[in-house]
């Protein structure tokens, strides 16, 4: 966007658009980050790569729940966290997009941003699955019972990259305006110094037209939350009640009444996963009066790896193998094969000039 915007000479909006990715690539460097480190203190804690092995580790790992719940909302582009403000300076830029003289750009970049809705709403149902059956529910295995918070180092680097998400989202005109030099760089020119803007909001285009400002976000959820939180504290009975967990009116200890990543997915899984992956369901299920278990199997089938990477590694694969006797000739023939190569580019060059 920010290329065609620059060749219609439409400086500003070009400036908006470039500086959208790039606080949009930084922001990926951060939560991304957090969420990898996340992901290696539950592994290190668990030693589970398989999340329908896990739950319930927000009691054992209380601390590194909320520092990947930050990545998670993140991510997700929730406010007042720095994912939304970069997704929401990708939108300022494509309500431009209607000012391109070509046909072709005025109908791709509305279609691109209705898929980057698509894609944030996708991502929010991912990462409330990754977290809901990581972290909530009961332990499914003895791995997740068993597991103890991560070291110290680590909740330092993870907290510390939450708290540069939630900074990021509060103040992102500080983020915007150290951008400013490379935008300046590359297209000549840079948004408007947010930093000086009245209590720090984020004003692209004109004050008029659309503004954000993450603090104020910031606070009224804060303030929000707070006021939920007390009037359940004082309006709720303060008697507290302990039972075991109930299924269908009996009490059922076993985690596998749970909710499961598979099942979580099962609605989008069906709506996508035809078109998309050719999903196909096999289910098998027993007489009444059997005691053998009901089996739910699902079929997968990525179209894009068939299509193209899986020729492309093939391809790749084919040539090694013919090149790999390279390694195994004698000394005169590389010397004669340095000789002939030497030969072809003085040949090249000669035709060239």
């Amino acid at each position: 966007m920010a290329l065609a915007f620059r060749a219609d000479h439409f400086e500003a909006a070009a400036i908006l658009a470039l500086t959208a990715a790039l606080f949009h690539v930084f922001n990926h460097s951060i939560f991304k980050s957090l969420l990898f480190f996340g992901s290696g203190a539950v592994l290190t804690a668990t030693g589970e790569r398989d999340i329908e092995k896990l739950g319930g580790l927000i009691h054992r790992m209380p601390k590194t729940a909320f520092a990947l719940l930050v990545g998670c909302a993140a991510i997700s582009a929730l406010p007042p966290f720095n994912g939304f403000a970069s997704e929401w300076l990708t939108f300022q830029a494509i309500l431009l997009s209607p000012e391109l003289p070509q046909w072709g750009l005025k109908l791709i970049v509305p279609a691109v941003g209705a898929l980057l809705a698509l894609s944030v709403a996708l991502a929010a149902a991912c990462f409330v699955r990754l977290f809901g059956i990581t972290f909530l529910g009961r332990p499914r295995t003895s791995a997740a019972s068993n597991a103890q918070e991560t070291d110290r180092w680590s909740l330092g680097v993870m907290l510390a990259l939450a708290a540069v998400c939630l900074t990021a989202g509060i103040v992102p005109g500080f983020v915007i305006d150290a951008i400013a030099p490379v935008t300046q760089l590359v297209i000549g020119g840079h948004l408007p110094t947010q930093s000086t803007t009245p209590w720090l909001s984020i004003v692209p285009i004109a004050q008029g037209r659309s503004s954000y400002n993450g603090l104020l976000v910031f606070l009224f959820i804060a303030a929000s939350a707070s006021i939920s939180v007390v009037a359940v504290h004082f309006l709720a009975s303060r008697a507290t009640r302990r039972a075991p967990i109930w299924d269908g009116g009996f009490p059922d200890p076993s985690p596998l009444t749970q909710y499961t990543a598979g099942s979580f997915a099962q609605p989008i899984r069906r709506v996508f996963g035809t078109l998309l992956f050719r999903a196909h369901e096999h289910v098998e299920m027993p007489p009444p009066g059997s005691t053998e278990p009901a089996r739910l199997r699902v079929d997968l089938q990525d179209i894009v790896w068939d299509v193209l990477y899986a020729p492309l590694s093939g391809a790749v694969i084919f040539i090694a193998e013919r090149l790999n006797v390279l390694q195994f000739l004698t000394i005169r023939r590389y010397l004669t094969f340095v000789f002939g190569a030497l030969i072809v580019l003085l040949l090249v060059i000669a035709i060239w000039r």
